[in-house]
């Protein structure tokens, strides 16, 4: 299989990074199914594709990855489009506002683990059984350095994400006798929306500025900045791709160097 005529599916793809990844693997000739809860935003990002890609194969769904029936109708659709998925890249996730263990919901804490790991299962589980064996198929997680390191009044988010790591791990070793790799990468501080946003709820809990939490923020960076959603994407790219044929169980750590910290 060409990398060129691989079936890309990308949840999340109506956000930052997810339409930034749809324009990259368009631009190598994928076909791409684009999944998001936000159906006006994918075509809207499906049709910048299709302006700038004349003649891209592309297939928008709606898709709530916590839903167990619409992963299982994603699937349905993918399968009756292509038939098969090379490439898995699981985008999708949800932040989660500082919260001491003591006063979180049960709601927040479900709310965060049924997006950020409970909705990789599911991803999985229906997407797994519509990839080829020994043709380099690959899955690509996106978990976090939150996830290898605990931090207070933000349990939910990174239990959600080390589960993210060890899910990538146990899968990669159950698929690896069908030739199907499973990867993650963990990101650092990226300049998203996502981030924006927590760090602007944060900068309020402790009565500082955004620009001066965020300067302090980079200061523990050791190339002092955050990442933008390109370097996630270009790894995601590598670990979908030959380059990467030997790696599977890994998580690559795109983070400036802040987990040496």
């Amino acid at each position: 299989m060409s990398e060129k005529d691989r079936v890309v599916v990308i949840t999340g793809a109506g956000g930052g990074m997810g339409s930034i990844a749809a324009h990259a693997f368009a631009a190598s000739g994928n076909r791409l199914v684009l999944a998001d809860l936000a159906l006006d935003r994918l075509e809207e990002v499906a049709a910048e594709l299709r302006a700038i890609h004349t003649g891209a194969e592309i297939l928008t769904i709606p898709l709530n990855i916590a839903d167990e029936e619409s992963v299982a109708a994603a699937a349905a659709s993918v399968r009756a489009w292509a038939g098969r998925v090379d490439v898995l890249a699981n985008i999708a996730g949800t932040e989660q506002s500082g919260t001491a263990v003591v006063d979180m919901t049960t709601a927040e804490w479900d709310r965060v683990h049924n997006i950020n790991l409970r909705g990789l299962f599911f991803m999985c589980r229906a997407f797994v059984p519509l990839m080829p064996h020994h043709s380099n198929a690959a899955i690509v997680n996106i978990a976090s350095w939150w996830g290898r390191r605990a931090h207070g009044l933000y349990s939910a988010y990174c239990t959600s994400k080390a589960g993210v790591i060890f899910f990538t791990q146990s899968l990669a070793m159950e698929l690896a006798e069908l030739g199907i790799r499973v990867n993650a990468v963990a990101p650092g501080n990226i300049n998203t929306r996502m981030l924006q946003s927590v760090m602007k709820k944060y900068a309020q809990e402790l009565g500082m500025s955004y620009e001066e939490l965020m300067a302090e923020e980079n200061s523990k960076i050791p190339l002092h900045k955050p990442g933008e959603p390109e370097d996630i994407v270009d790894a995601i790219e590598f670990l979908s791709s030959d380059r990467a044929s030997y790696i599977t169980g890994a998580t690559l750590d795109v983070n400036g160097g802040v987990a040496l910290t």
